[in-house]
């Protein structure tokens, strides 16, 4: 599994709402073993191991916090400037101009714009469709964020992309295949 998988299950989850509303009952946090309880982080262990990639997220390990979240992708040298986010990052989140992450999503995009800067896509989960602060709005949402308001991005280390054989000719299963 990859890299692609993870963000194709989160592609596949857009729209997705937490029942009832305002309650954090989630699919995530029934796996997960806590539901009811802010979910951002939840639906991001939830892709990474549906996706065969449990290691790259905490590795394999568990946390809904998106500080321990942040403190453990440090201990292992494992984040990187805002300035080289890309696709399959994870970026934490503050919309009130602290250091301490309140929300986290998946990078989907990276647009460089000479004006506007970085703009950055994410999904996330319990997020909203509206503007402003989206922590806890009970919904997975493709967002673009800026990086006045990341406070760190962590890079999971993905397994390698299978390799891909287009051309079968000649090979010793060729008739199998």
């Amino acid at each position: 599994m990859s890299l692609s998988k993870v963000i194709e299950l989160a592609r596949a989850d857009l729209g997705y709402t937490e029942s009832p509303p305002g309650s954090n009952m989630t699919k995530y946090g029934e796996a997960y073993g806590m539901n009811g309880v802010p979910w951002c982080v939840e639906v991001l262990w939830f892709w990474f191991n549906q996706a065969g990639e449990r290691m790259a997220f905490f590795g394999g390990g568990k946390t809904a916090s998106c500080s321990v979240l942040l403190r453990w992708y440090r201990e292992q040298g494992l984040t990187v400037p805002v300035s080289e986010v890309q696709p399959g990052d994870i970026a934490l989140l503050n919309f009130h101009g602290k250091a301490e992450p309140e929300h986290c999503g998946l990078v989907t995009d990276v647009l460089h714009d000479s004006i506007l800067g970085n703009v950055i896509w994410t999904i996330e989960g319990n997020t909203s469709s509206a503007d402003g602060s989206q922590s806890n709005g009970g919904m997975v949402c493709e967002k673009q964020r800026y990086p006045r308001q990341i406070v760190a991005v962590c890079r999971p280390q993905y397994q390698p992309e299978p390799e891909v054989v287009d051309d079968i000719t000649g090979h010793w299963a060729e008739k199998e295949i």
